[in-house]
C-alpha cells in the first residue's frame, strides 16, 4: 500500500506538468496518458526534446529524494517512436539510458509498433506447454486434468489476450495443447482420442460443457471493446 501511495504521487506530478503544459502529450486525446505504472515498472511517454527530457529527469529526481525510491537509469531504456535523426541525437546526449527498439517486452508481454512476428507469439505457446505437470499427469483422472486446464493452462493465454490482438493460429495452437491434455494428459494426441467435440467441451457447466474457457470467443469480445 505504501508503494502504491508513492507511485500515485509520481503520477500526480506528471499529470500536473501536463496541465501546466510543461509536458506536451504525444497525441491529443482525453484522458492524456503520459505515464503507465504497474508494480515496480514505470513507462513514460514524452516528446524527444531537451526541455521535456530535463523536466522528466528533474521530476524523477525530486520524487526519489522525497520517497527514497531512486530511478535506476542503467536498467531503464529508451524506445523511440517515429523519431527523426536529430531527435534521437538529443535523446542519446541527454538521457543516460541505453537505446532499444520494438518489438520489446513489457510486463512479460510482447509490445510492438507493428504487427507482432510469429516468433514473438510462439514463446507464449511454449509457456503453455511448460505448464503441463509432466509425470503428475498420469496420476490425474479426467476431472483433475480439466481443472488443470481451466485454472492453469488457460491462465497464460488469458493474460496475453487482454492486452494484445492475436491471430487465429495462435488460439488453435493453444487449444491443441489444452485439448490433448484434457483427454490424454499429453501435449499432443490424434483426433480419435477426443471423446467430445471441443466446442461442446468449452460450453459452461450449466449448459453441459466442462467449463473450459473459449479463447476464440474471448478474443473476439476483447477486440470489439
Amino acid at each position: 500500500m505504501l508503494f502504491i501511495l508513492v507511485m500515485d504521487v509520481l503520477n500526480s506530478l506528471f499529470a500536473k506538468a501536463g496541465e501546466l503544459e510543461l509536458l506536451t502529450p504525444l497525441v491529443q486525446c482525453n484522458p492524456i496518458q503520459m505515464i503507465s505504472l504497474y508494480a515496480h515498472d514505470v513507462a513514460l511517454f514524452i516528446r524527444p526534446t531537451e526541455p521535456e527530457i530535463n523536466l522528466t529527469m528533474e521530476i524523477l529526481a525530486k520524487s526519489g529524494e522525497a520517497s527514497g525510491l531512486q530511478t535506476n537509469l542503467q536498467k531503464s531504456c529508451v524506445i523511440p517512436i517515429r523519431c527523426e535523426e536529430s531527435e534521437l541525437e538529443t535523446v542519446t546526449t541527454t538521457l543516460p539510458c541505453p537505446m532499444s527498439s520494438f518489438p520489446c517486452t513489457y510486463l512479460g508481454l510482447p509490445i510492438s509498433n507493428s504487427k507482432l512476428r510469429k516468433a514473438d507469439l510462439l514463446l507464449w505457446i511454449e509457456k503453455v506447454g511448460d505448464k503441463l505437470p509432466g509425470w503428475k499427469a498420469s496420476l490425474m483422472n479426467i476431472a483433475g486434468r480439466v481443472t488443470w486446464v481451466r485454472y492453469v493452462l488457460s491462465a497464460v493465454p488469458i493474460y496475453a489476450l487482454i492486452a494484445i490482438s492475436v491471430p487465429k493460429w495462435f488460439i488453435r495452437a493453444i487449444d491443441k495443447i489444452r485439448r490433448a491434455f484434457t483427454w490424454k494428459g499429453r501435449q499432443q494426441v490424434n483426433g480419435g482420442s477426443c471423446l467430445v467435440a471441443w466446442d461442446k467441451v468449452q460450453h459452461p457447466l450449466d449448459l453441459g460443457g466442462l467449463g473450459i474457457l473459449n479463447l476464440e470467443i474471448m478474443s473476439r469480445t476483447l477486440q470489439v471493446r
